[in-house]
């Protein structure tokens, strides 16, 4: 059930995390093959919002993209300090 309700949620063309996670793999694994990934996301967030007793929080289409920047952008200034360096980061306007 939770396959299909992964099939369901590739219909949403990108509203949410899941339906951007569902369009991500589609384009690399076909439509068969993103739903167990997607159907497994909403059985691990089904597991924590009962373990915590907490709503559903959705992290937005976007999520992803801005979290692998973020984090490329830590792994890179861990580099350059082992490196020796120190670093100061302005963000860009």
């Amino acid at each position: 059930m939770l396959v299909e309700a992964a099939g369901s949620v590739g219909l949403m063309k990108g509203k949410n995390y899941l339906a951007a996670q569902h369009a991500r793999l589609t384009s690399r694994r076909g439509m068969g093959r993103a739903q167990l990934p997607v159907a497994h996301s909403m059985l691990v967030s089904a597991y924590w919002m009962l373990t915590r007793d907490q709503p559903y929080h959705d992290l937005g289409p976007e999520w992803l993209a801005r979290r692998n920047d973020e984090a490329h952008a830590r792994r890179l200034v861990a580099q350059l300090e082992r490196l020796g360096h120190t670093l100061v980061l302005n963000p860009s306007a």
